[in-house]
Protein backbone atom coordinates (compact mmCIF):
# COMPACT_ATOMS: atom_id res chain seq x y z
CA UNK A 1 0.00 0.00 0.00
CA UNK A 2 1.30 3.43 -0.98
CA UNK A 3 1.81 5.82 1.93
CA UNK A 4 -0.55 8.76 1.99
CA UNK A 5 1.44 11.95 2.55
CA UNK A 6 -1.46 13.84 4.08
CA UNK A 7 -5.03 14.97 3.59
CA UNK A 8 -6.70 18.37 3.57
CA UNK A 9 -9.27 19.53 6.12
CA UNK A 10 -12.02 19.10 3.52
CA UNK A 11 -10.86 15.57 2.72
CA UNK A 12 -10.86 14.76 6.43
CA UNK A 13 -14.41 16.09 6.86
CA UNK A 14 -15.61 14.07 3.88
CA UNK A 15 -13.95 10.92 5.21
CA UNK A 16 -15.63 11.38 8.59
CA UNK A 17 -18.99 11.43 6.80
CA UNK A 18 -18.14 8.37 4.69
CA UNK A 19 -16.87 6.41 7.69
CA UNK A 20 -20.03 7.34 9.62
CA UNK A 21 -22.50 6.43 6.84
CA UNK A 22 -20.65 3.58 5.12
CA UNK A 23 -21.73 4.17 1.51
CA UNK A 24 -22.64 7.61 0.22
CA UNK A 25 -23.24 9.65 -2.90
CA UNK A 26 -21.76 13.06 -3.65
CA UNK A 27 -25.20 14.54 -3.00
CA UNK A 28 -25.49 12.95 0.46
CA UNK A 29 -22.09 14.32 1.47
CA UNK A 30 -23.00 17.76 0.10
CA UNK A 31 -26.32 17.78 1.98
CA UNK A 32 -24.51 16.82 5.19
CA UNK A 33 -22.23 19.83 4.67
CA UNK A 34 -25.23 22.11 4.08
CA UNK A 35 -26.80 20.97 7.37
CA UNK A 36 -23.48 21.50 9.15
CA UNK A 37 -23.17 25.02 7.70
CA UNK A 38 -26.59 25.89 9.08
CA UNK A 39 -25.56 24.69 12.56
CA UNK A 40 -22.01 26.05 12.43
CA UNK A 41 -21.93 29.58 11.06
CA UNK A 42 -18.09 29.63 11.18
CA UNK A 43 -17.65 27.35 8.19
CA UNK A 44 -17.90 28.83 4.73
CA UNK A 45 -20.05 27.68 1.84
CA UNK A 46 -18.63 24.72 -0.08
CA UNK A 47 -19.94 24.24 -3.64
CA UNK A 48 -21.28 20.85 -4.75
CA UNK A 49 -18.61 20.63 -7.45
CA UNK A 50 -15.87 21.03 -4.83
CA UNK A 51 -17.29 18.11 -2.85
CA UNK A 52 -17.51 16.03 -6.02
CA UNK A 53 -13.93 16.76 -7.14
CA UNK A 54 -12.56 16.16 -3.65
CA UNK A 55 -14.29 12.79 -3.43
CA UNK A 56 -12.86 11.87 -6.84
CA UNK A 57 -9.42 12.93 -5.59
CA UNK A 58 -9.82 10.65 -2.56
CA UNK A 59 -10.70 7.83 -4.97
CA UNK A 60 -7.55 8.50 -7.04
CA UNK A 61 -5.54 8.32 -3.80
CA UNK A 62 -7.14 4.90 -3.17
CA UNK A 63 -8.79 6.07 0.04
CA UNK A 64 -12.33 5.87 -1.37
CA UNK A 65 -13.82 3.35 -3.79
CA UNK A 66 -16.33 4.40 -6.46
CA UNK A 67 -19.15 2.06 -7.48
CA UNK A 68 -20.19 3.09 -11.01
CA UNK A 69 -22.67 0.26 -11.54
CA UNK A 70 -25.70 2.51 -11.00
CA UNK A 71 -26.83 5.81 -12.48
CA UNK A 72 -25.70 7.58 -9.30
CA UNK A 73 -22.15 6.71 -8.27
CA UNK A 74 -21.64 5.65 -4.67
CA UNK A 75 -18.50 5.95 -2.60
CA UNK A 76 -17.22 3.87 0.29
CA UNK A 77 -13.98 3.85 2.26
CA UNK A 78 -11.16 1.57 1.21
CA UNK A 79 -9.04 2.56 4.21
CA UNK A 80 -10.18 2.61 7.81
CA UNK A 81 -9.33 5.54 10.07
CA UNK A 82 -6.52 3.51 11.61
CA UNK A 83 -5.05 2.49 8.24
CA UNK A 84 -5.09 6.08 6.99
CA UNK A 85 -3.55 7.39 10.20
CA UNK A 86 -0.81 4.76 10.10
CA UNK A 87 -0.09 5.51 6.44
CA UNK A 88 0.28 9.26 7.09
CA UNK A 89 2.46 8.66 10.15
CA UNK A 90 4.65 6.23 8.22
CA UNK A 91 5.07 8.78 5.42
CA UNK A 92 6.16 11.46 7.90
CA UNK A 93 8.47 9.00 9.65
CA UNK A 94 10.15 8.12 6.35
CA UNK A 95 10.77 11.79 5.66
CA UNK A 96 12.33 12.39 9.09
CA UNK A 97 14.47 9.30 9.50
Amino acid sequence: MKNIVGISNLEAEILLIVWDKGTVTNREVYETFIKKEIRDKKSGFIPYTTIMSTMNSLARKKILKIDKSRKTYTYSAIMSREELTNSIIKSVEEKLF
